[in-house]
């Protein structure tokens, strides 16, 4: 037995000595980076009591190594794991990979798996770093850890009350009916929307809910509220903009950069300001519609140049054949048996999921570039290029409706062409005119409406709902938003502070889905839903109120606060974010469990992998590989315990009310990016008003 363990370790030395090196003496990003030992190394000179523990010893080395380079790039320049130089990813890479490497033969020698105990040792810490550090990088490392430490601190100070904390209003959780839900569903195809929209958004946004923020799926930027643009625009000189609701792309000759913008609106003209490096652009958009900048402009981003080949890995099912022995009363089972003497043998296959080499891929390779171009006079030349390509880089059932309007269309006789043409640019939507829209919910007491999506606006009046098509225009000082039905203008004017304003009542023709044909394209039957509402002003968002003003109705009492109020003694739960994480929870999705994740994961038969949990275990098989055995086996458990979830607000906060039960239940919600952070926290619901506060105290460790 000890030869063999012994040819374990030097077969995982010999492997290390075949790869590439690990550390070069210049060049490295950051330049500590060179004192970091190769794998080889790690595994000659981390000894045990034996060679079990040595084995283990060794694998909490590798994970001590890697979360050092990590902790370091946090501690000394505020980078998170996202933020890793190409050099910090490759030097963590080599260790991970050493690491699974190890696990897994680790595991075959001895028959257990190590689950992490000896990942936080101090003792074994110190031992890595006398062994293979210098005295200047300890020194750069304590420092490391002490401005972590500082900022760790000043968060728990604002925690406890020690500085002014943000107090900002939270905004109300969506009641019944939530993102994914048949009544969500009913209510978009209702109000007019073309099914395509409604289900990628819908159960897109319901999807995300349950699992996305949870295994890393592509999120996309926030789209702040308010005034946006689309379009694309181009001057004669070589220089373009093409403008998305959360981002622009410019280009200056050949050279792309992506970057934040912001809209502002004076009393003489709508103002664009790009983010690009110290210098901001700033655009001004005329009344015929064109852009017009002044100056030069230094546009710096990647171009191909080149590409390479590179090893995949991922979890993988991994066959093997082994001999099994069997008694003569047995061989009757197998008519394959083979005699043995007095005994007889059979071949079984058996197949296991394991983590190793998965295939190779071809990487383009990139290059930092800069060009410089005069601004001028930016002419709009198209809308923004395939905005159905674009959702599909963040909403995966974007996927599933684009493949299958593309499928309808070949079911209705078309050709080839005719179905990308509608995956592509669907012929239900019309072409978005180059100009300002809008993004966002707005919200009035009178229980009055409006939410902004890329081509309609929908005005609401209690539960009636219609989309219609809309324009931002100025007029003057003004800027005035008008949604047209049947051709009749409805104007409403966007305020200074943020605000929606609009004169006297708006009838709504809403409508409700009564039933259901087969017809592939009018499936549904509808009956009229009309409502009447004052407009009054609408705050972005606010939640409507519950009044909604008809024919026969009357006014809210005087004094009524916007939104719905709970009944007295309901149940409600409250969720908010300390100072410390808030930026971080804004805006993600946060789910309540039936069960702790931990124990939902266990359930359904997934395993640590040798990592120090299992959220951690499944965290990482979903970074590897969505459509993998592991990730989607936790996946469909935790949508079985799944109880509810919502989107937190800019805040990081968010409430549910009128709660139908009590007991206990777990908070979910994973941070993602840019710092990754995630929670798994027990609440005992109880009659009345429930708090949760999500802070750095209540965290749930993940490896990464």
């Amino acid at each position: 037995m000890k030869q063999r363990i012994k040819s374990v370790t030097i077969s995982i030395a010999i492997l290390s000595l075949l790869t590439p090196t690990l550390v070069h003496s210049q060049g490295l990003n950051p330049s500590y980076l060179s004192e970091m030992p190769a794998p080889a190394r790690v595994i000659a000179e981390i000894k045990g009591t034996d060679p079990a523990n040595a084995g283990e010893r060794q694998l909490a080395a590798f994970t001590i190594l890697w979360t050092l380079i990590i902790d370091m790039a946090y501690g000394l320049e505020h980078r998170f794991e996202r933020q890793l130089t190409p050099d910090e990813q490759r030097v963590t890479g080599a260790y991970q990979k050493a690491y699974a490497d190890l696990w897994h033969k680790v595991k075959d020698t001895y028959g257990k798996e190590y689950m992490g105990d000896l990942n936080h040792d101090r003792d074994l810490r110190n031992e890595v770093l006398d062994k293979f550090f210098s005295a200047s990088f300890k020194a750069l490392y304590t420092k490391s850890n002490q401005q972590a430490n500082k900022q760790l601190q000043a968060a728990r100070d604002r925690a406890y009350g020690n500085t002014p904390a943000d107090t900002g209003p939270t905004q109300p959780a969506t009641q019944g009916g939530g993102p994914g839900s048949t009544k969500a569903m009913n209510r978009c195809v209702a109000s007019g929307r073309t099914l395509r929209r409604c289900f990628t958004e819908e159960l897109g946004n319901g999807f995300s809910q349950m699992a996305g923020g949870f295994f890393n799926i592509n999120e996309p930027i926030p789209i702040p509220t308010g005034l946006r643009m689309t379009g694309d625009y181009a001057s004669a000189n070589g220089f373009r903009v093409i403008f998305e609701p959360e981002i622009v792309t410019m280009v200056c000759r050949g050279v792309p950069s992506k970057n934040l913008y912001s809209v502002e609106v004076t009393n003489t003209q709508a103002l664009i300001t790009i983010k690009n490096g110290p210098k901001p652009l700033v655009l001004s958009l005329s009344s015929d519609g064109k852009l017009t900048g002044s100056g030069p402009v230094r546009v710096a981003g990647q171009v191909p140049a080149g590409s390479h080949t590179e090893q995949t890995a991922g979890m993988t099912t991994q066959h093997t054949t082994r001999t099994k022995e069997i008694t003569p009363l047995e061989r009757r089972q197998y008519p394959d048996a083979a005699q043995n003497g007095q005994t007889y043998t059979v071949q079984e296959d058996s197949t296991e999921l394991v983590y190793g080499p998965t295939g190779t891929r071809t990487v383009t390779d990139f290059v930092q570039k800069t060009a410089d171009c005069t601004v001028g006079v930016l002419s709009p030349i198209g809308g923004s290029p395939m905005p159905t390509v674009n959702q599909m880089a963040t909403n995966p059932i974007a996927y599933i409706t684009t493949l299958f309007s593309g499928v309808g269309v070949m079911m209705k006789g078309g050709s080839k062409e005719d179905a990308l043409n509608e995956m592509l640019s669907p012929k239900a939507e019309k072409a978005i005119a180059p100009g300002l829209r809008m993004h966002g919910s707005y919200g009035s007491p009178t229980g009055f409406s409006l939410a902004f999506h890329p081509e309609t606006v929908t005005l609401g009046c209690g539960d009636s709902e219609r989309a219609l098509e809309y324009s931002v225009q100025r007029s003057g000082a003004k800027t005035i938003l008008v949604a047209k039905e049947n051709g009749t203008p409805i104007p409403f004017q966007l305020m200074p502070d943020g605000s929606v304003v609009g004169e006297g009542t708006v009838l709504v023709n809403g409508r409700v889905i009564t039933g259901t044909r087969e017809d592939i394209n009018e499936p549904f039957i509808f009956a009229p839903h009309p409502a009447r509402c004052e407009v009054g002003r609408l705050v972005p968002g606010a939640a409507p109120g519950n009044v909604a003003v008809t024919s026969n109705s009357t006014p809210p009492p005087a004094g009524s606060a916007p939104g719905v109020a709970a009944p007295g003694g309901a149940t409600t739960l409250t969720i908010a974010a300390g100072p410390g994480v808030a930026n971080l929870l804004a805006n993600k999705i946060l789910a309540v469990l039936k069960d702790s994740l931990e124990s939902v994961l266990a359930q359904a038969g997934v395993s640590a992998q040798g990592r120090s949990s299992r959220v951690s275990a499944w965290t990482l098989a979903c970074d590897t590989d969505r459509q993998g055995q592991i990730c989607q086996t936790g996946v469909n458990a935790f949508r079985s315990y799944g109880v509810t979830s919502a989107r937190l607000d800019a805040n990081g906060s968010t409430t549910f009310a009128n709660i139908p039960s009590t007991g206990t239940f777990y908070i979910v919600v994973d941070t993602s990016k840019p710092r990754h952070l995630f929670w798994n926290v027990r609440v005992d619901l109880k009659p009345g008003s429930n708090s949760v506060h999500l802070d750095e105290r209540n965290i749930t460790p993940v490896d990464r």
